[in-house]
């Protein structure tokens, strides 16, 4: 017979030999479950909205809006605070949209914003990422009805952020007598983020 001393001195030598493993196991699905602490994260929903202006060389009442201001979703007078992120015309040739960023339009009293632009392919509703690269800053574009157009915008508010830059997307759908502008836009309001999907992005 087996001393009752050695028996119960193998018992927990087996229990670590069969609960070691499965600890480990557990402890890595664990660690695969977490979040990356250090990953920036949104804290804001995407800002969809719809707009409508006149071209700069149109026929629309005396101060209307021919431009929009971005971060406030709205359109906006073109006066000389240049209060604003881009503006709009029409080529009377072509018949284009002309989306021309604030430096081109004028030199503002309380300081340029840097707005860079970006045509897209394919419907509005399938770009849901601006794009990393191949940014033209400062400089217009002209564009056909639904066709979509990405905008970086370098801005104070993201001043003590990671990020300098917000992305927004906008589109013009039509273009009415007197160069009366109607289109849809959506500004993704956290620093750093390219994503227009619905929701709090997560890129």
């Amino acid at each position: 017979m087996i001393p009752m001393t050695v028996m119960n001195s193998t018992r927990p030598r087996a229990r670590r030999a069969l609960f070691g493993p499965l600890l480990l196991a557990a402890g890595l699905l664990a660690l695969a479950a977490c979040d990356d602490p250090f990953k920036l994260k949104a804290q804001y929903g995407n800002e969809f909205f719809v707009y409508s202006a006149y071209a700069m060389s149109g026929s629309g009442p005396a101060n209307a809006p021919a431009a929009l201001d971005l971060l406030g979703r709205a359109p906006v007078r073109v006066d000389g605070n240049l209060n604003f992120d881009i503006a709009f015309d029409v080529d009377r040739v072509t018949g284009k949209v002309l989306i021309i960023p604030q430096k081109l339009v004028g030199t503002p009293t309380t300081g340029s914003r840097t707005v860079a632009l970006q045509r897209m392919s394919g419907a509005y509703e399938s770009v849901l990422l601006a794009p990393a690269k191949n940014w033209q800053a400062d400089s217009a574009l002209a564009v056909s009805l639904g066709e979509v157009v990405v905008v970086r915008l370098t801005t104070m508010s993201c001043l003590y952020q990671l990020s300098s830059d917000m992305m927004a997307k906008i589109v013009v759908d039509s273009v009415k007598a007197g160069g009366l502008l109607f289109g849809r836009g959506v500004l993704n309001p956290n620093c750093g983020f390219r994503s227009f999907a619905e929701g709090i992005p997560d890129k």
